[in-house]
């Protein structure tokens, strides 16, 4: 599945102690919570980015995402078989799927020699090959 601009909808829902869970019914392993309403949609994000990262790692399909009726009846459940009352009324937000398309793609690029030695070994000491080295500090 093409996965560039793509969006899953995360539940935000208020808890009695103060702040949000949040989780994303269609990527059950994504969930976080966050003390207010900013933290909670930047934890969203990053939880979102991790679990969908798994997923290509392990070489699993991604998880279509479902409409917002779908998403609002999957939290209700989850809610009643947890016995779980929000305090409050839970929010369903769009967050983008990150890019994760991981189709290898050749690139010339020129750099001073002396960087091209540094380079190479900090991925050798990393174990890994320089594309591979080059592709993580990107990413990181």
């Amino acid at each position: 599945m093409d996965m560039v601009g793509t969006y899953y909808f995360a539940v935000f829902c208020p808890v009695p102690e103060g702040g949000y869970a949040v989780w994303f019914p269609d990527v059950p392993e994504a969930n976080t919570e966050g003390m207010d309403m900013a933290e909670a949609m930047d934890m969203a994000h990053d939880a979102l980015k991790l679990s969908l990262e798994e997923y290509v790692k392990a070489g699993r399909s991604l998880p279509r995402p479902s409409p917002v009726e779908s998403v609002r009846r999957m939290a209700e459940a989850s809610n009643a078989e947890e016995g779980f009352a929000p305090a409050g009324e839970m929010l369903f937000q769009l967050i983008a799927a990150p890019d994760m398309d991981r189709t290898p793609v050749k690139v010339t690029i020129s750099m001073p020699r002396n960087a091209l030695t540094a380079l190479d070994r900090k991925a050798e000491r990393a174990g890994m090959t320089r594309s591979g080295y080059i592709a993580s500090m990107a990413l990181a």
